[in-house]
């Protein structure tokens, strides 16, 4: 019995045992934290054991608590956006959970034009980015975020001045106007153009054109969606034919508040600086040209003694009455330094379940690598959303921004050492001359200390911006949104010429003022239907009507005859003489309807479609409205039956888009006659005999105006494979513009210079491919790498002129572009059947040797490979040492009608990749960007480049490798050369390069230190940026295009500064 009773015993202490072990099992509790890539608490995101019904949440912090029922259980973290992912509990009472965007996931929601979509549903060519936080707060603006990641969009700079904007053209140029800048939309607000800046009152003068967007603060940014084809633009009608991008700035997010904090430092240098002759080089230079052994420059010993023109005969070694002893100095090291800047952002950002807030404030400093050149700048942003009801509710963005802008980098085309402190470093002669020096008259008493010293040329900006979104969801299928805002930019400029400065002395003393206002707003009325269509598909249809003024005013005056010179810039109100200039007016309306639909079929097959009318007020009554229709089509094949069960297909959509956009780029009143003061005034007596100044008419009126159309097709396919591991895009379009907005010239007899026409065709056509890899992803180590390449090309179709005599090219149709300055002349042609914009100016063949000259001219090599002759040259007869023309046309002379194409400013191709490697908290990223085919005017070569009579200082390669008669060079022409003011195949050099844009070291600080301090996350990293390029370009830097917003002068470097490069160091904390 004790026996029994024992096993018995036995038994139930191991059935007591077995159930308390599983109870055990049962009771593991597992904690931890869902975070994102930005180390920030996730809220929302479902944790649920696998296989059954045990799950939570997270919370606000994205904080979680589970009890699971064994150590095998299997964790299952999922969230819209985020991969999901599985881990086993195994001996793990803690998880932390870093979620993974998830990059190919179809039901992501992106901004469109007028509303959103999802991804999947996307049917036209766009490219939607994040900004990273640390890329945001190392640029000033958003052309820097942008620049080679995404194909098809090209940035150039007009200069690398702080402050310059620069110029943004996707899928080349849809006309032959200046402004081919895309419209931007930021929170649905339209922006003005960033080629629209006011023009300056001084001769000759290329304003730098402020950029606009630079009010906006990279680090407000949420996401950047550029529209490429019609499909994706047409709904915005006539502003749509260059492309637009879609800025959405940051929203707040429910739960208690973030803080972030972003810092910046940074150190920036002037790279790439030319390679000038030294001053013993340069004293040989210029010696090279003196025939009668009466020199300027003599070097005895370590001494480098000058002498004065007026006394070259009386230079006595042994009598230091007759020299002055001079020393070298590097102009270019004189206005270029070491710049130091800072960038300091804070943002707050929550908000409880009705209502949430994001506010931030940023104010940077930044010195320019070119003294006295710097950007001062405050920016406030407050963006709120509030529920007001359950079916109302309301969206406020509010930002100002006050600046100020030194730019010492002014300029113009008039040529000559005085136009730029740029020219005058590379110019002058490389040393200080003394004071006394009877060579110092006129534009020699000018050099770069009378710049630092007498030159002021600042900017005070202020721009205020403010939206509203009201949302009324009406029914389950029908929402209205009352959409309004607008922009106002006030705008202040002025530009001091002291008596140190050629123009100063001119005009004792000269001041030149622009006072700019611009304002724009917006009103939209939106209404949207959903609805599915039984179980066949989903539709969704947008109807609207918007309205948009803008308004434009610029004021210029200009004070000389100055007695009082302390004021300075200040000082208009003691100008002996002021000239007002009459103010420029451009002020439009713009009415718009528009409608799209997009139908969804078995989540396979989409169809896109949508119209737009628009209403301008530029255009007379009868022309006056224009209509924008597009159509688009998508096959989702990966979700078809036959492709379905292939495991390694993730996405294959097929998509042809067809539409047309409009372009309205014409000053607003060029359809009607205008009357204001002549430049040559007209001068009556009123009935007391008083001296009147009549009106006349300024401006030919032509009613028959009327739109630019662009009409494009587009096929594109995205892919991805491989569990979204590999992805990408490939593009193929055609658009071709009609009724392009010409302005052409008037016979004299019409008593009006020019006036618009519609006139001509132009055509591009292009290829672009985009691919992302996450090559390597596992625990510790992560490398992905993404690139881009867009290849355009460009024509003239047709320019309804008639032919015209065009030298050595015949008969041809076509148009000059503007004149470069008095140094060169017209450097541009646009020819029907061939690229915009092209280089036109003489072929040249090296150097003329002395054997070169025979009594029938100078022998040179014509294009069939015969020998032929030429006697002069713009009249003139050349001498050995001088450069060597093509007489084209073989008639004995070189003259105009031997100008032809001598290059082509349109690259063949552009590209740009990223990568980035990550080993555990340390991640390593780099970015780059390339030109390829692209050809540069480089009006610094008619200077530095090519010795002469007319070039006081040259490079070191120029000197070198001179023409002498001792060494008979056919790179470089002689001393004595006389340069003409023509342009010539010389300055035209090879453009493409590859720049490494950014390199970046971010390390995440771990999560045990940010504890102890009361952090949620911290970050630190140390950037370079514009690290190294690559590139046969002679000149500063290839990424130029000084008249980036005249489309008549492309591709053009004139007077431009060295791209700087800067050392970043970064720190970004959120509490």
């Amino acid at each position: 019995m004790r026996q029994k009773l024992f096993n018995v015993f036995l038994t139930c202490l191991l059935c007591l045992t077995t159930t308390a072990a599983a109870f055990a099992q049962q009771s593991v509790k597992v904690t931890g934290k869902v975070i994102d890539s930005t180390n920030e608490g996730v809220p929302g995101v479902n944790v649920q054991v696998k296989g059954g019904s045990l799950g939570t949440i997270t919370d606000i912090d994205g904080n979680y608590k589970i009890d699971v029922p064994n150590s095998k259980s299997v964790l299952v973290f999922s969230f819209i956006g985020y991969e999901t992912q599985e881990i086993a509990v195994g001996n793990k009472t803690v998880i932390n959970v870093t979620m993974k965007d998830d990059t190919q996931l179809l039901d992501e929601v992106v901004v469109v034009g007028y509303g959103s979509a999802r991804k999947g549903d996307l049917t036209g060519a766009l490219t939607t980015m994040k900004p990273d936080a640390n890329d945001a707060a190392k640029v000033t603006s958003i052309d820097g975020l942008l620049q080679g990641k995404i194909a098809g969009l090209v940035v150039s700079s007009a200069s690398s001045s702080v402050g310059a904007a620069s110029s943004i053209t996707i899928r080349g140029a849809s006309s032959l106007r200046g402004d081919n800048q895309p419209l931007y939309v930021i929170d649905n607000v339209p922006q003005a153009s960033t080629g629209e800046f006011g023009s300056s009152a001084i001769s000759g003068d290329f304003q730098i054109a402020q950029d606009p967007l630079s009010s906006l603060n990279p680090s407000d940014i949420e996401d950047i969606t550029v529209l490429k084809d019609a499909s994706s633009t047409a709904i915005y009608g006539s502003r749509g034919a260059n492309g637009v991008i879609l800025i959405t700035t940051k929203k707040g997010k429910e739960g208690k508040a973030k803080v972030n904090v972003n810092a910046t430092f940074t150190i920036a240098n002037a790279s790439r600086l030319l390679d000038l002759v030294d001053l013993d080089e340069y004293a040989e230079y210029q010696n090279s040209r003196i025939t009668d052994g009466y020199y300027p420059f003599y070097k005895v010993g370590d001494e480098m003694r000058y002498v004065y023109n007026d006394a070259l005969k009386n230079y006595n070694p042994n009598d230091p009455d007759t020299y002055n002893l001079v020393y070298y100095r590097n102009w270019q090291k004189e206005i270029y330094h070491s710049a130091f800047s800072q960038n300091y952002s804070v943002s707050v950002n929550g908000g409880g379940n009705k209502t949430t807030y994001y506010i931030s404030a940023n104010f940077k400093d930044i010195n320019g690598t070119v003294k006295q050149t710097g950007l001062q700048q405050g920016d406030l942003r407050a963006n709120l959303s509030s529920q007001l009801s359950k079916t109302v509710k309301l969206d406020l963005t509010l930002s100002g921004s006050l600046r100020r802008n030194d730019m010492m980098a002014g300029g113009n085309t008039l040529g000559g050492a005085t136009g730029a402190i740029s020219r005058t470093a590379l110019d002058y002669a490389p040393f200080e001359k003394p004071d006394n020096d009877p060579s110092l008259t006129g534009e020699n008493k000018t050099n770069v200390f009378s710049w630092l010293n007498d030159y002021v040329d600042k900017t005070d900006d202020k721009t205020f911006k403010g939206s509203m979104n009201l949302n009324w969801k009406i029914s389950q299928f029908l929402s209205y949104s009352l959409r309004t805002g607008g922009n106002v930019n006030i705008n202040n400029r002025k530009r001091w010429y002291g008596m140190e400065l050629y123009q100063g002395m001119n005009n004792d003393g000269y001041l030149a003022q622009s006072d700019l206002n611009k304002s724009n707003y917006t009103v939209e009325n939106l209404l949207n239907y959903n609805t599915k269509l039984g179980k066949i598909g989903t539709l969704d249809a947008t109807a609207g009507v918007t309205y948009d003024q803008y308004s434009f005013l610029n004021k210029n005056v200009i004070g000389n005859h100055f007695t009082f010179f302390e004021f300075r810039e200040n000082g208009l109100h003691v100008a002996g003489n002021t000239q007002y200039s009459t103010p420029t007016q451009k002020d439009y309306q713009l009415l718009s309807y528009l409608g799209r639909v997009n139908v969804n079929f078995l989540d396979k097959y989409l169809i896109t479609a949508s119209i737009r009318a628009d209403g301008s007020s530029k255009f007379s009554k009868t022309n006056r409205w224009g209509y924008f229709p597009s159509a688009s089509v998508a096959w989702r094949l990966e979700q078809e039956e036959f492709l379905k069960d292939v495991s390694w297909l993730n996405q294959l959509k097929a998509r042809v888009s067809y539409g047309v956009t409009g372009n309205q780029s014409i000053d607003p009143y060029s359809t009607f006659s205008m009357y204001g003061q002549s430049t040559n005034p007209v001068y009556y007596a009123d009935g007391s005999g008083n001296l009147q100044t009549s009106m006349v008419v300024t401006n030919l009126a032509n009613g028959s105006l009327k739109w630019e159309q662009t009409a494009s097709w587009n096929v594109g396919v995205d892919f991805s494979l491989f569990k979204s591991r590999l992805s990408g895009t490939i593009d193929i379009y055609s658009k071709k513009t009609t009724d392009l907005l010409i302005s052409r010239p008037l016979p004299g007899s019409s008593g009006f210079s020019t006036t618009y026409f519609n006139q001509g065709d132009l055509k591009n056509h292009g290829v672009e491919f985009s691919l992302n890899a996450q090559i390597v992803d596992t625990k510790d180590w992560k490398w992905s790498l993404s690139g881009n390449i867009g290849a355009n090309k460009s024509k003239i179709v047709n320019l309804g002129l008639l032919p015209s005599d065009w030298g050595c090219m015949g008969e041809r149709i076509g148009y000059e572009g503007t004149s470069l300055g008095d140094h060169f002349g017209v450097g541009n042609a646009f020819l029907q059947g061939e690229a915009p914009g092209l280089f036109w100016g003489y072929v040249t063949q090296g150097i003329v040797q002395t054997e070169d000259i025979t009594a029938d001219g100078v022998k040179y090599i014509k294009p069939d490979g015969t020998e032929g002759t030429y006697k002069t040259f713009s009249g003139k007869n050349p001498t050995a040492g001088d450069v060597k023309f093509v007489d084209i046309n073989g008639d004995g002379k070189v003259d105009a009608n031997d100008r032809t194409i001598i290059g082509d400013p349109n690259p063949d191709f552009t590209y740009g990749f990223q990568t980035s490697i990550s080993w555990k908290s340390l991640t390593l990223t780099a970015s780059f960007n390339g030109v390829q085919g692209r050809d540069i005017l480089n009006t610094g070569i008619r200077y530095t480049g090519t010795p002469g009579q007319k070039s006081n200082n040259i490079t070191r390669d120029a000197f070198h490798g001179m023409w002498t008669a001792e060494t008979p060079s056919n790179l470089y022409p002689s001393s004595s050369y006389v340069v003409e003011s023509v342009v010539m195949d010389r300055y035209v050099e090879d453009g493409s390069y590859l720049r490494c844009e950014d390199i970046t070291l971010n390390y995440v600080l771990p999560k045990s230190w940010m504890k102890t301090i009361g952090f949620q996350n911290a970050s630190v990293y140390a950037s370079v940026k514009n690290a190294f390029i690559i590139t046969d370009y002679s000149g500063y830097d290839p990424e130029v295009n000084s008249f980036a917003f005249d489309g008549l002068r492309p591709g053009v470097d004139m007077n431009s500064y060295p791209k700087p490069r800067s050392f970043v160091f970064g720190v970004n904390v959120t509490f």
